[in-house]
């Protein structure tokens, strides 16, 4: 049987892109990322689109495949049902999608009619099959659309930071240990080279003012991770602060330009990029990430720094997708 997609509304779930999609498998980690895509379409204004699928196997014995596909069938429906009927306590509009097949081959699709999408950081490898899981993994790297990854309910704000010995903030009174940085009440984005050319910067920017937060840039140094002490205390900080200063300094002052209502700051880093921007998660209401850095190997659709950041995250994390050519 091939891998099918049915709407209950096949029109209304096709209108537009104004829609917020969450995979639900009957998990309490679907369940906590339904929370999420609830206050997430609140703030939004985003109809909640439900997303069930479930396995579709073929054993050579048509009354056993038929069984099994009226029992996963049933499962997923029962499932959706609980979630749809969450979605309709809190007031807001939904729409059910059931799909027969890979559960994030079926994410993926339709993703690329939702506005954004929020997946649990694990599935219990129920209807919804599947440390990040696998649906997870590939709906954040093939993914048309902004993926949030909600953490476990258990492990959001509990897991110890780690703070690296080369890590730390340069700050303008001098360098503070990276772990030291509260990020409370800010959305945190990272930039690489591309700037404020980065595609995580605009998605950044929205979340920000759509829940009234802060936004925080953060820039990271992480060409000295590894090198020798002698090497690092001749590395000329203040010159490094001061470039790394003007060019945030200039976009920061862009956006608030664009943006009077929003408070922009920023902050800049020595350490392992990754690392860095883990330990945020341990206080920032959201980190945002590119999906590939520009560093990024041609054909890799989940970079390293992104990769590492979900796996080890405390916190919501999204992943905007890299312009591809």
């Amino acid at each position: 049987m091939n891998s099918d997609s049915r709407a209950e509304n096949q029109s209304t779930a096709d209108s537009g892109h104004n829609v917020v999609l969450v995979g639900i498998d009957g998990s309490d980690q679907a369940r906590h990322a339904l929370e999420r895509a609830i206050d997430e379409a609140r703030a939004q204004d985003l109809t909640v689109r439900l997303l069930g699928a479930y396995p579709v196997i073929g054993v050579g014995d048509p009354g056993l495949e038929m069984r099994f596909t009226e029992a996963v069938m049933k499962e997923n429906a029962d499932h959706l049902a609980e979630a749809r009927q969450t979605v309709e306590a809190a007031g807001l509009p939904v729409e059910v999608v059931e799909a027969g097949g890979d559960a994030a081959k079926a994410v993926v699709e339709q993703s690329g009619r939702a506005a954004l999408v929020v997946m649990g950081k694990r599935g219990r490898g129920g209807a919804l099959r599947g440390r990040l899981g696998s649906v997870s993994a590939a709906v954040a790297a093939h993914a048309k659309s902004p993926v949030i990854i909600v953490p476990e309910a258990a492990e959001s704000r509990q897991s110890e930071r780690r703070g690296g010995a080369g890590d730390f903030a340069l700050e303008a009174d001098g360098p503070v240990k990276a772990d030291q940085i509260d990020f409370t009440g800010r959305v945190v984005v990272g930039l690489d080279a591309l700037g404020a050319r980065s595609p995580a910067l605009g998605k950044a920017v929205a979340y920000a003012q759509e829940h009234g937060t802060a936004l925080t840039l953060v820039s990271v140094n992480g060409a000295l991770s590894g090198t020798p002490a002698w090497f690092q205390d001749e590395f000329n900080q203040a010159r490094y602060f001061h470039e790394a200063d003007q060019k945030l300094t200039q976009i920061s002052d862009e956006i608030a330009a664009q943006h009077p209502g929003l408070t922009v700051e920023h902050h800049i880093f020595v350490g392992r990029p990754a690392r860095i921007l883990m330990n945020a998660t341990h206080t920032a209401d959201m980190v945002v990430v590119g999906s590939r850095g520009i560093g990024g190997f041609r054909g890799l659709l989940l970079g390293s720094v992104s990769q590492a950041v979900l796996e080890n995250a405390a916190g919501p994390v999204m992943v905007v997708p890299a312009h591809r050519s």
